[in-house]
């Protein structure tokens, strides 16, 4: 047996795409010889005695002439629906025999080759699920299978684990200006599909999607050679798509799961930053930010940027993020900014009448810097700052 057995949300579709070729009134009926989809709605979850002889004498088609039909079974050509050596169901044709008998073959081979390609489909669904989450289990979660019982599942799957990977983490910066609405979303499914395009054109890479993120395990390689990488998948992106991209690279740990945990790090920090990459060894401050609460947080923000609401405090970021990535040059970062370098100075100064610190002095600078940071984790519950 093939186990296969019809969804209605399948049989209704096809019956809907056959029903509006041949114009005639279809009935999708199951292995038990139930109605599960029809043109006719008011048909469907009534027994068809007509499909329950083929099914249980396994004939090879039935036709119900006007005088032997009945209020479960009308006038009209029933063939089985065979999937994998089964009868998985029966299609019913309704009319007279002259009308149906033409056709009535092609209409069961179209019915099975659509059983088969949905069945092809949601082979292909479940392949994914599993892959993936044998993938979560390896890399994110370090699960209970390990060594050879692991390697062994992962040869079953189609995935080596014991060949030597670096690992990366990528994804567009400012995720959600992506992830809440449908426009957004598809454009950084097209991203990620660019991405998978380039990374697996390489035989042993392997991306996980987590999050709304893209976890790349890639064959050994330098640091160099995964910088490169890196910025190859975010010129591509800002070239082909105008979205900029941020990521995260390992520091060579070895372990996989500990080398996702210091990409994830990375690519954390990489948000902050305007190039957009960054290794897990140029990981600072970040790794503190890692241990605090979301809630302190907030609390931080509000304390350094008292009496500011949100879109002061986010046009404040855009100042703090191009001064760090100038590493304080007010030249670099005017320019960065499209401005005169005396009106950032003003500027600069002004945030220190606001806040009582001067982001220019040595002592300030890392209270700015930490809140800058905080502020790309909690931005989206800053409104907050407004109650």
């Amino acid at each position: 047996m093939s186990g296969f057995q019809l969804s209605t949300q399948s049989a209704q579709r096809i019956v809907a795409e056959i029903g509006g070729i041949v114009g005639q009134n279809i009935n999708m009926m199951d292995a038990q010889g139930y109605i599960i989809a029809s043109t006719d709605p008011a048909r469907i979850g009534f027994l068809h005695e007509g499909a329950r002889q083929i099914i249980e004498e396994r004939l090879p088609e039935l036709y119900i002439r006007a005088e032997e039909a009945t209020a479960t079974a009308r006038t009209g050509l029933n063939l089985p629906i065979t999937h994998r050596g089964d009868i998985v169901g029966v299609i019913g044709i309704t009319g007279e025999y002259g009308q149906v008998i033409g056709y009535g073959q092609v209409v069961k081979k179209m019915t099975e080759i659509l059983i088969r390609e949905s069945t092809e489909q949601d082979d292909k669904r479940l392949d994914l699920r599993m892959r993936s989450r044998f993938l979560e289990n390896w890399v994110l979660a370090g699960g209970p299978v390990q060594g050879q019982a692991l390697a062994e599942r992962g040869l079953a799957l189609g995935i080596d684990i014991t060949i030597p990977r670096r690992v990366m983490v990528i994804s567009a910066q400012e995720l959600e200006h992506y992830t809440d609405n449908m426009a957004g979303q598809k454009l950084i499914e097209n991203v990620e599909n660019a991405v998978a395009a380039i990374v697996e054109a390489e035989n042993g890479n392997i991306i996980l999607r987590n999050a709304a993120r893209q976890i790349l395990l890639v064959r050994q390689r330098t640091d160099e050679q995964m910088r490169a990488l890196a910025l190859r998948l975010c010129k591509m992106a800002r070239q082909t798509f105008g979205v900029y991209l941020c990521a995260g690279i390992d520091g060579e740990a070895g372990d996989v799961h500990k080398a996702y945990a210091q990409a994830n790090t990375a690519w954390r920090s990489a948000r902050m930053t305007r190039s957009g990459v960054m290794k897990y060894d140029q990981v600072t401050l970040e790794l503190v930010a890692d241990e605090v609460s979301r809630q302190t947080k907030m609390e931080f923000i509000r304390k350094v940027f008292r009496g500011c609401g949100y879109e002061e405090v986010r046009r404040w970021m855009g100042i703090l993020e191009a001064y760090y990535e100038s590493e304080g040059s007010i030249s670099a970062a005017a320019q960065a900014l499209y401005m005169h370098k005396n009106t950032l100075q003003y500027k600069l100064k002004k945030l220190c009448d606001i806040t009582g610190r001067d982001v220019r002095l040595p002592s300030d600078s890392p209270v700015f810097y930490m809140a800058m940071l905080f502020f790309k984790e909690v931005e989206g519950s800053l409104l907050l700052l407004d109650d």
